[in-house]
Order: structure tokens, then C-alpha cells, then sequence
């Protein structure tokens, strides 16, 4: 029992400090989430989609002001409006992503192994100004 009281209180001590590591995670990969954002609207470059895959929940419980989720490394298959395969990416560690796409409409379909992690399918429109900003979540399958 005195074992277990001991883990109970040493995961409590150690709770707080992983979930501001997570925020400063967080922190740093929106800065870079924003970069990109920032190069994506330069008016030389050309039309696609951006933005982050993240999952969620990635603690059995919610605590106010923190967020259960985090930045996912995750394949996603991108299709035309006719359903056929137009290329795949993978999103970097950080689960950003940049992919250019001629102007159109867009199916995103993200892989999984099994039926967890998961996430829907979306369809996007890229215009010919620029780059759409997407955000593609998975669930953990957590409880």
C-alpha cells in the first residue's frame, strides 16, 4: 500500500512539470506554425494547404487552462473532387505541414493503422491566392 502512495504522490509531483513542458511545446510550435502561416501568404509563392495535425486527449482527465492535446506526426492522403489520389504527406514532428496544390477542391483523408488514433476526413477548397489553413485532429481513443 505504502508503494503505491508513494507513486500516487510522485506522479503528482511530476504532473505539473510535464504539463508546462507541453505548454512550452506548444508555445514554440505555434511561433513556427506562424512562420510558415507568414511565408504562406507571401503573394510569390504559389496555392496549397497548410496548418498542423494534432491528437487528443492525451491524459485520462481534463484539467482547466491545459490543453489535452498535442502536436501529431501523422500521413495524410489528399484526393481530388473526383476521389482519385493526388499526392500524400506526412506532417514533421512538430505536426506542421505545407503542401502545394494547384487551385481546386480537395478531399484530406488522415491514415491510421487501426481504429485508433483517428480523424475525419475534410475536404478543403484551395483558391489561387495563397495557401488554406487546415487543422486535422485525431482522437487517442483515450478516456
Amino acid at each position: 500500500m505504502r508503494s503505491i502512495a508513494m507513486l500516487a504522490a510522485l506522479v503528482s509531483a511530476i504532473a505539473p512539470l510535464a504539463d508546462q513542458a507541453r505548454t512550452d511545446s506548444l508555445r514554440a510550435n505555434s511561433d513556427a506554425f506562424r512562420q510558415i502561416a507568414e511565408t504562406a501568404d507571401n503573394p510569390r509563392s504559389e496555392a496549397g494547404i497548410l496548418g498542423q495535425v494534432t491528437i487528443g486527449p492525451v491524459q485520462p482527465h481534463a484539467t482547466l487552462g491545459t490543453s489535452n492535446k498535442v502536436p501529431y506526426e501523422a500521413t495524410v492522403q489528399v484526393l481530388d473532387s473526383s476521389g482519385k489520389p493526388v499526392t500524400t504527406f506526412r506532417s514533421d514532428a512538430a505536426g506542421n505541414f505545407r503542401v502545394a496544390l494547384p487551385p481546386g477542391q480537395y478531399v484530406l483523408r488522415p491514415q491510421s493503422s487501426g481504429p485508433y488514433p483517428r480523424a475525419s476526413e475534410q475536404t478543403v477548397i484551395v483558391s489561387p491566392n495563397g495557401f488554406t489553413r487546415v487543422l486535422i485532429m485525431y482522437d487517442s481513443g483515450m478516456r
